[in-house]
């Protein structure tokens, strides 16, 4: 591998690291901090696993909109983890996929538990511009129903 692939590669772990970091520091309403991590959240798109008639938090979203919907979830967690589990990094397409679990107890001592698959693109300025997230869709439904404003916000059916 040479410098510059080195250099490519580096940076792509420091997007990750900055990603898994944001997620455990549950700071979505800052803006400054979401620039630095986001190319731009107004339209940069973040999809999410599950049947859209089902769960209404599937399909393609702006990152704005994602985040602005995991406030209300997240800082619901008394305990919360955010780890990665496995990680590719593929230069050629400044791609990280990145393998996740999440641990957290909120919300009456409730567990939560879910893994994850992020397929994270990245442009030329190191910057996350498309996010696409598999994960099991049914554990935040289970989960959601602990608590009436999530049974609301997530539960279609």
């Amino acid at each position: 591998m040479d410098i510059k692939e080195n250099n490519k590669r580096i940076r792509l772990n420091k997007v990750a690291e900055s990603f898994v970091e944001f997620f455990n520091n549950r700071e979505f309403n800052n803006s400054e901090l979401v620039y630095q991590i986001f190319n731009n959240p107004e339209s940069d798109q973040w999809w999410m696993s599950g049947d859209e008639t089902l769960y209404p938090f599937s399909g393609w979203k702006t990152v704005q909109k994602r985040l602005k919907d995991m406030i209300p979830l997240i800082h619901g967690y008394d305990h919360f983890s955010f780890s990665e589990t496995n990680k590719i990094i593929d230069n050629d397409k400044n791609l990280i996929i990145m393998e996740a679990r999440t641990s957290a107890v909120g919300y009456g001592n409730h567990l939560y538990i879910n893994e994850y698959a992020f397929f994270i693109s990245v442009n030329s300025n190191g910057k996350i511009c498309s996010i696409k997230e598999y994960f099991d869709p049914s554990e935040i439904l289970r989960f959601s129903k602990n608590n009436n404003h999530l049974t609301e916000m997530y539960n279609k059916v």
